[in-house]
């Protein structure tokens, strides 16, 4: 099947795709590598674009507000008209940002070329208007930051490794975590936080549920059944709600990961990788791992989905957004015009055997 005739909508942002995000009534919003951000409508039109002061990392939506960080800046934007309301310059690069009950919460961090390391990392806290409330510093960088609705788990390098349980307040309790290794991506699961670390380990804040092998874990998706798929550079390991492996695939050089769509009854696992020289977006079976489909394209930078569509943007500056009905349909008439000329070989190789008699 053709992909890229598959999308429901295809647009372009003029410069490299960093970051994406789903906003208000489901529109869509994407950030560039020079700092424009737009946001275009759950119909496909462009409602505003707007320039930030640097490379777009990390995008949230709450309510009327979208929240972005934009090399050292923190940035709110109104999302009915793009107006940037307030901004703030954090000390180093500004890294990642979430919201609990009209807080926002962003972390920032310096990197000595020096020492070929990072030598501060702070995590700050403003209220809905961009007043300071406090910030807190700590030596390692927190390389997962995890929402958890009323406190947030910073994945810390090293040299304390473990995680920071942080209070909307700015309390913060350093624990160890089952993994000495340094934390390298978090997510939120049904049970609680989940680390992967640089050693390959998984943990919970309390067990050791995976076994890693020396490859860093880059990403983690959770399915809606809870099962676990991660990203290790060349290799997806899918796990089951119990953490025990279901499949393995190798892969070169996996740059953006996301669960996605549900074709056949099943979910999908929708990656960006390279392939040879050039890259790929391919769409894989979370059930047994197979391909369904895949497509050529620039680097992805980021994949992300909602109950019914998949949104990809990659260096080209290309998006590419598909739902879930246009996408089962074109596959089932792919299918359908496969099994026909399947039928059709099988009857003129009849033909030809009674031409031969």
């Amino acid at each position: 099947m053709n992909m890229a005739n598959a999308c429901w909508m295809r647009r372009s942002l003029d410069e490299p795709v960093s970051a994406l995000s789903i906003g208000p009534y489901q529109h869509i919003i994407v950030g560039g590598w020079n700092g424009r951000l737009t946001m275009w409508s759950n119909d496909g039109d462009e409602l505003w674009s707007v320039h930030l002061p640097d490379r777009i990392g990390c995008i949230v939506t709450d309510g009327a507000s979208i929240f972005a960080t934009a090399g050292l800046h923190l940035c709110a934007i109104n999302s009915e008209d793009g107006i940037i309301t307030w901004q703030h310059a954090l000390e180093g690069s500004a890294d990642q940002v979430t919201v609990i009950d009209k807080l926002i919460f962003a972390t920032s961090s310096v990197y000595d070329i020096e020492h070929n390391d990072f030598i501060d990392s702070a995590v700050w806290c403003f209220d809905e208007f961009g007043n300071k409330l406090w910030e807190k510093h700590i030596a390692e960088r927190p390389w997962a930051l995890v929402n958890d609705s009323r406190k947030l788990f910073l994945g810390l390098g090293r040299p304390r490794t473990g995680v920071v349980e942080l209070a909307t307040t700015g309390e913060m309790k350093h624990s160890p975590l089952p993994s000495t290794s340094p934390v390298t991506t978090g997510v939120e699961t049904a049970g609680g936080p989940l680390f992967g670390h640089a050693n390959g380990d998984l943990t919970t804040l309390q067990d050791r549920v995976f076994d890693g092998d020396g490859s860093s874990i880059s990403s983690v998706s959770c399915g809606s059944d809870n099962s676990i798929t991660l990203c290790c550079n060349n290799k997806l390991s899918h796990l089951a709600a119990d953490f025990s492996p279901v499949w393995e695939v190798e892969l070169s050089s996996i740059t953006a990961l996301s669960r996605g769509l549900i074709i056949g009854g099943h979910e999908t696992i929708w990656l960006g990788h390279a392939r040879g020289t050039e890259y790929e977006l391919r769409v894989i079976s979370q059930q047994s791992g197979e391909q369904i489909s895949a497509m050529s394209c620039g680097k992805l930078t980021s994949v992300i989905s909602d109950d019914n569509r998949v949104i990809a943007g990659d260096e080209n500056g290309e998006v590419y957004v598909w739902e879930g009905g246009m996408f089962n349909r074109r596959l089932t008439d792919l299918l359908s015009e496969l099994e026909q000329d399947e039928k059709r070989a099988l009857m003129r190789d009849k033909l030809n055997k009674l031409r031969k008699r």
